[in-house]
């Protein structure tokens, strides 16, 4: 436990997203992660499932984004749900520059269907 100690950014929670923030935030400033247990226990880590992002040909940021919403059952943000599927694709390029490993086969990302998709979307780390 840390007491007194100054920081620029205070990232609640270690699963992807708050990790990829801590990454970037470190450029500008100290970074503090806090996190439930340890650093591993997330629920990035507990998921069964991938990563949904437009990456295989014959999919699109609209139909991802009709999927997503039509899933949603009207609770989703449109414009966050926007964000989110357009952003992927160069967010997945990101974690892979940072060494982030994804299943492939014959050198390409395997992409894979889960419930709610109508599109081969979903990548999955190897872990």
């Amino acid at each position: 436990m840390i007491e007194n100690e100054e920081t620029d950014f205070l990232v609640i929670g270690s699963g992807i997203a708050g990790l990829s923030f801590a990454i970037r935030a470190g450029r500008l400033g100290k970074v503090t992660v806090v996190t439930k247990k340890l650093i591993m226990e997330s629920n990035t880590n507990l998921a069964q499932g991938g990563i949904a992002s437009v990456m295989g040909k014959g999919d699109s940021f609209q139909s991802h984004i009709e999927d997503t919403l039509e899933t949603g059952c009207g609770l989703s943000d449109g414009e966050a749900v926007e964000a989110l599927v357009e952003n992927g694709p160069r967010e997945i390029q990101w974690l892979i520059s940072k060494g982030v490993e994804f299943d492939r086969e014959r050198g390409s990302l395997s992409l894979s269907r889960e419930g709610g998709h109508s599109a081969d979307r979903i990548i999955h780390p190897v872990w």
